[in-house]
């Protein structure tokens, strides 16, 4: 600083003469006989001494002044701005960004290739070595992981199920082909349609699992019957498969049509589920072409007829399914029996007891109770810990107390691995971050929430740290489940706004580890300007401010290349000068024609606090109210409801809005897209029952499965203590198109009947007798192939067993009260379609 006064040279005027030297400068070109030249003039940096050497003055207008009669310059490093720590060793972190498109297993696997490499080396010189300590691509792994495990227990169980139901070891084999006919099929169709493999396609695989056998189940089944009946092979499979065609295609459909709006959502939730809808509808389609073409042809040369079976197999078979095919006929004559003493002659009571009392009675008073929230909470073995200090704390003071904390959480036998950072890129030198990764779930008897309300307890004596023990944040952008924006122009109304709303909200059942990001107490060294005093020596607000920023924090005017690499030359007071407050007596600025002005002349000094950040939205500021949701608490819906409603009744002061932002803005935006997807779904689904039947009055029959199927999925997320989230809320879209398929069996036999002239009573009576077993047997079928997702086999498939959980409760209340509510809605629905089409007949000449 001496120095610099002594020639009359300034922090901004020294960074300007770098910024004009150390340069290469084309001067042109000319043109020179058949050849252009090009002219540059050459100055960029070639060495240190260059640099300390470079003039930035003439004193006295014929005395150079260079660089290092001013100051010394010095190869270093840049401020430290965080520190790292693995375990409670040090560490430096490195982040690795695969390119748009590209593998992130493979581009994980050949980091990893190259880690072991470099270790290798480093072995040899004692030197440390390198951890991968976060991978991207676990998530993807754990999901392949979980499908084959789905896919192939799924298989398992719904093969036994055919073999119970139909007792033969080659029918079996045929209707299970389906499987990995379909699913292969849906690969290639992924891959046409320029998908990847990701959580939503695998998901979507998974769940396909369950849904592409029924077709085959119902081919397979009718051509069986056939067989069992006595007729031939071939016959039987020609016979069977015309039977049920429509019906096939039916059920087919209506599972596409409520997929098929889910692949076109829009927003955020439209993204991640586009895949998912388009992929089941790939397996859908290539299902039923598996059931119209290999299941008749195996069938009729492969399933072999009744008589003449001998030998080991048959004696295996007929042991295993004997007993069963006793249980069948006697559940078949039971059924027939109900449908034609109770349900027959009692429609009334019958469509009371199940849309009344089953429907409207239980359910709607058990929807009240479910939790809501866009994601379950995690399980995949890994969270973090936030921890910030007062503002203004250093990273020695926040690595103290983060080192403590960390060392508490590493005591637990559960934790495999921590890494902490103290501070983080932006220079926020007083918080810290511990991210925690958990042993195998094989190695603990606790799952990750048990584990993080364990921490939570024993970090309270670190209040005043603000502990926040939080999910990952998987999709960036550092969200948290609950976010609040209170939005305005006024900081301080804003701020008094949000503490009213955080000091309720900490007491909401919803809510964990709620805070706010406004961090007043900030200390601040002001430099306040005496106008009349500047404006009298030349001195302005932008002088002072360029001149202190430079002496402090320093400028970059130039850059430095050394083999290739770009270095920043930065300029700035030596570290024991850089105090504002103890050296501002000897603190000069230059003023409008560069001569040193003292700074205590024209300015004084002024000690206050202020805001650690400032954050903004739509051009205004903001303070943000955060949290994670509690483990078994009323759910996210639940909090925002109660955040509207308390607005409401409080008011916000003029100029003052509030928005939900993270989960809880896509929540609201799941909502919508259900409704909107659930509602085209039926629209379709109608509309494709009215074009296959030829009938806008039968649809209403087949449709009336539909709150039955609502009924089971909400009953079984109350009874496991699942909420309704993005994953329950898919399953009961699915069960739209997968409840259908009861009533379409039915119907559609009956009217099949119905046209051979059997009687409308004896019909429906007849086909609940011979659909009694396809019907069983589909359900059960999906159910088996829903039960890995809803056991939740790894960690990455318990954050949706909820899917699996609603589909199965679904299932089986769909299945059970259609068997009882649409027989006995059909002869109502039947006579008014009679009626409609006598009466369209007699006016517009109609003919059916």
């Amino acid at each position: 600083r001496k120095k610099l006064k002594q020639h009359e040279l300034s922090v901004t005027s020294i960074a300007q003469r770098l910024a004009s030297a150390g340069l290469n400068i084309p001067a042109g070109n000319v043109n020179e006989s058949n050849k252009q030249v090009v002219f540059k003039t050459l100055g960029e940096f070639q060495s240190i001494q260059q640099i300390s050497s470079s003039i930035v003055s003439f004193f006295g207008n014929d005395i150079p002044v260079t660089i290092n009669q001013v100051g010394t310059v010095n190869d270093t490093l840049k401020d430290e701005k965080s520190r790292f720590f693995v375990s409670g060793k040090k560490g430096i972190s490195l982040y690795v960004f695969k390119q748009s498109g590209a593998n992130t297993v493979a581009v994980s696997d050949a980091v990893r290739a190259r880690v072991l490499k470099i270790n290798a080396d480093l072995a040899k010189t004692d030197a440390g070595k390198i951890e991968v300590v976060r991978d991207g691509s676990k998530a993807i792994r754990n999901n392949i992981e979980d499908v084959e495990e789905s896919i192939l227990l799924g298989v398992f169980l719904t093969f036994l199920v055919v073999f119970i139901f139909l007792g033969n070891l080659r029918s079996t084999f045929i209707t299970g082909l389906a499987v990995p006919y379909s699913l292969i099929g849906a690969f290639i169709l992924i891959s046409a349609a320029g998908f990847t493999i990701n959580l939503m396609s695998l998901l979507a695989l998974s769940l396909a699992v369950g849904l592409v056998i029924d077709d085959a189940i119902v081919v397979r089944e009718n051509i069986f019957r056939h067989i069992e009946e006595g007729t031939k092979a071939k016959i039987a499979a020609l016979i069977g498969t015309r039977e049920v065609t429509l019906a096939v295609i039916a059920t087919t459909l209506t599972v596409m049509a409520v997929f098929g709006p889910v692949a076109f959502l829009s927003g955020v939730v439209g993204r991640f589920f586009r895949t998912f809808g388009l992929s089941v509808c790939f397996a859908m389609a290539i299902s039923v072409f598996d059931a119209f073409t290999m299941a008749p042809m195996l069938s009729a040369y492969y399933a072999g007829n009744k008589e003449g079976k001998r030998g080991f197999i048959a004696r295996f078979e007929h042991f295993f399914s004997g007993y069963f095919d006793l249980f069948q006929n006697w559940l078949s004559k039971t059924y027939e029996n109900i449908l034609v003493r109770f349900v027959i002659p009692h429609p009334i009571k019958t469509l009371f007891f199940g849309f009344g009392i089953a429907v409207l009675g239980f359910t709607i008073p058990v929807f009240k109770l479910i939790p809501m929230d866009f994601l379950p909470a995690q399980d995949f073995g890994e969270f973090a810990v936030d921890l910030d200090l007062q503002p203004g704390s250093n990273l020695d003071a926040m690595e103290n107390l983060a080192i403590k904390a960390d060392s508490l959480i590493r005591a637990h036998s559960e934790v495999a691995r921590t890494t902490l950072t103290v501070g983080n890129r932006d220079g926020e030198s007083n918080v810290a971050t511990i991210t925690v990764e958990l042993v195998s779930p094989k190695m603990r008897k606790i799952n990750t929430s048990q584990v993080k309300q364990i921490l939570r307890d024993e970090l309270k004596p670190y209040a005043y740290a603000h502990p926040k023990v939080r999910d990952i944040d998987i999709v960036g952008g550092n969200e948290r489940p609950f976010m609040l924006n209170i939005i305005g122009t006024d900081l301080k109304v804003i701020e008094k706004v949000g503490e009213n709303l955080l000091s309720w909200l900490k007491t909401h059942p919803s809510l964990k580890d709620v805070d706010v990001n406004y961090r007043p107490g900030k200390p601040e060294f002001q430099v306040k300007l005496d106008d009349t005093k500047a404006q009298t020596v030349g001195v302005s607000t932008a002088l002072i401010g360029q001149e202190l920023r430079a002496q402090v924090e320093g400028v970059v005017p130039a850059k430095f290349r050394e083999k290739g690499i770009e270095y920043d030359i930065r300029v700035r007071l030596k570290d024991d000068q850089r105090n504002l407050k103890s050296e501002f007596p000897s603190i000069f600025v230059p003023n409008i024609n560069n001569s040193l002005i003292q700074l205590k002349q024209v300015a004084s000094p002024v000690e206050a606090t202020g805001p650690s950040a400032i954050n903004r939205q739509n051009r205004s500021r903001y303070v943000g109210i955060t949290g994670d949701m509690a483990p078994g608490g009323p759910g996210l819906a639940k909090v925002i409801n109660d955040v509207d409603q308390k607005i409401k009744e409080d008011g916000l002061p003029e100029g003052v809005t509030y928005a939900f932002k993270g989960e809880a803005e896509r929540f609201a935006e799941l909502a919508t897209g259900m409704v909107f997807a659930a509602s085209l779904a039926i629209l379709l689904i109608y509309l494709i029952m009215a074009s296959l039947y030829e009938s806008f009055i039968t649809p209403i029959t087949l449709m009336m499965v539909l709150p039955l199927a609502a009924c089971g999925a909400f009953y079984a997320l109350f009874i496991t203590q699942q909420s309704l989230n993005i994953f329950s809320m898919i399953g009961c879209i699915m069960l739209l198109g997968v409840a259908m398929k009861n009533s379409i069996l039915l119907v559609d036999y009956a009217n099949q009947k119905m046209k051979e002239g059997v009687d409308r009573t004896a019909a429906i009576a007849e086909a609940g007798k011979v659909r009694l077993r396809p019907i069983l047997m589909t359900t059960v079928a999906l159910i088996a192939g829903m039960l890995p997702i809803a056991l939740g086999l790894n960690e990455a498939s318990r954050q949706r067993t909820s899917m699996g959980v609603a589909i199965i409760g679904g299932l089986i209340s769909s299945t059970l009260l259609s068997l009882l509510v649409v027989p006995a809605a059909f002869s109502f629905i039947d006579r008014f379609r009679a009626w409609s089409l006598a009466t369209a007949k007699s006016f517009f000449g109609y003919e059916e």
